[in-house]
């Protein structure tokens, strides 16, 4: 008996590179190369808006976000699987229209869109953000940079993730 290939995506992973001034950078590396969603803190604070992201993966629930640049950026979205609770839907939709646009009006252009584990997933955004608050401790590294991280709630965030049933425990410790 063969077995049909599965079409869960676990070549993948996430780089959050917080430049100065305002700026940052998402990469996303996927078996189709690399996705780079540039951010401006004008219209998005990316910390808070990927924290959205790693609570609808915990909770295993449907959710958008909308990474802003000048003008344009991207909308990400999660979607739950409900055959396979372990997966989620990943599409990034590259939004070329007005600033503020944060719902799918038919301009957009899917940019990726992958079927991943949630566990993978998660560790994988929220060893970012670790990554981005530990930097934030650096003098060296706070020039030019906002230091106003949401350090309570990634903490938080990770202790329920290292209580959680099917995803826990953290690695981040």
């Amino acid at each position: 008996m063969t077995r049909a290939p599965s079409d869960i995506c676990d070549a993948f992973g996430f780089c959050l590179v917080l430049e100065r001034y305002g700026w940052s950078d998402l990469y996303i590396a996927h078996e189709g190369g690399t996705l780079n969603c540039r951010i401006s803190a004008v219209f998005t604070d990316v910390a808070e808006e990927l924290l959205k992201l790693c609570r609808c993966i915990l909770d295993n629930e449907a959710e958008s976000i909308a990474l802003f640049d000048e003008p344009g950026g991207y909308l990400v979205s999660l979607t739950p699987d409900a055959q396979q609770q372990h997966t989620m839907l990943l599409v990034v939709w590259e939004l070329r229209g007005d600033l503020g646009v944060s719902r799918i009006t038919g301009s957009e252009t899917i940019a990726l869109s992958m079927r991943v584990k949630r566990k993978q997933l998660l560790g994988a955004i929220m060893a970012e953000l670790w990554k981005a608050d530990q930097f934030l401790f650096e003098p060296s590294f706070q020039k030019g940079r906002g230091t106003d991280f949401p350090r309570d709630q990634l903490i938080a965030l990770n202790k329920e993730w290292d209580v959680h049933t099917s995803l826990g425990p953290s690695f981040l410790k």
